[in-house]
């Protein structure tokens, strides 16, 4: 049960409230990072899951139907340095940067970035508020790259759009002017990551990752990216999966 919530929580915070909305590709991505028994464990909760919103037509496909756990993704591994480094050489506009910047270095999601609000950064402390629904807000500390990137953005959109009232961090210029103040659209992050030719999804796995294997510290890993304890573990396990059992904390 545990693996499941914290699956459907991670959906939630990426936007996805409709189960309709679930395809194969995000039960592959939630089982990528679990192995063993954990993930024959979240298999089959996902499969009963969608057969029995099927059998409620509360859905019309199962997109658990047909997926092996000997054809699903390996252990996730750190994308090698060179495909990682220089990324925001490859863009130029600021709010580009920033959004990059913040899955790259701390693993927001896709979801999570469309849903920022401009007062959740506050410049001043070098921080970041995000909102989480049904949980406490989770606070990132900026560094002074992406504090800077922040700060091109900021002043970017207030020379193009100075009179936008639009709450969202990231605007488009449709909806920088749009009274209603929309927040962007999903297919905006897609097209973006398609550019520079890493799919968001997979440089958040790579970064937690990679803090996985230089800490092995479930808890650390908690406080930097808002993960739950259960996520935590699984990145840990994947980063060292000699400590299958033994202790995680080093």
């Amino acid at each position: 049960m545990a693996a499941i919530l914290d699956t459907l929580e991670a959906w939630i915070a990426d936007g996805l409230t409709d189960p309709r909305e679930i395809t194969k590709k995000h039960i592959e991505d939630a089982l990528e990072p679990l192995r063993g028994d954990q993930a024959r464990r979240l298999h089959t909760a996902l499969r009963s899951l969608f057969r029995a919103l099927k059998r409620e037509r509360l859905v019309f496909r199962d997109p658990a139907r047909g997926i092996s756990l000997t054809s699903s993704r390996s252990v996730p591994t750190a994308l090698p340095s060179d495909r990682v480094a220089g990324l925001l050489d490859r863009l130029d506009d600021p709010r580009d940067r920033l959004m990059v910047a913040l899955v790259a270095i701390y693993a927001l999601l896709p979801g999570q970035l469309v849903h920022l609000q401009r007062t959740d950064l506050d410049r001043s402390r070098g921080q970041l508020r995000l909102r989480r629904a049904g949980r406490m807000d989770h606070f990132i500390y900026l560094d002074a790259l992406t504090l800077r990137l922040a700060t091109a953005w900021e002043l970017q959109r207030h020379r193009r759009w100075p009179d936008s009232s639009n709450p969202h961090l990231f605007v488009t210029r449709n909806t920088a002017v749009d009274d209603c103040g929309p927040p962007i659209s999903a297919g905006v992050v897609q097209q973006l990551f398609q550019r520079v030719g890493l799919p968001a999804g997979r440089l958040r796995v790579d970064r937690i990752v990679d803090e996985a294997r230089h800490s092995a510290d479930p808890v650390r890993l908690m406080e930097l990216f808002g993960l739950s304890n259960l996520s935590a573990t699984r990145y840990v396990l994947s980063a060292h999966p000699e400590r299958q059992s033994g202790p995680l904390a080093p």
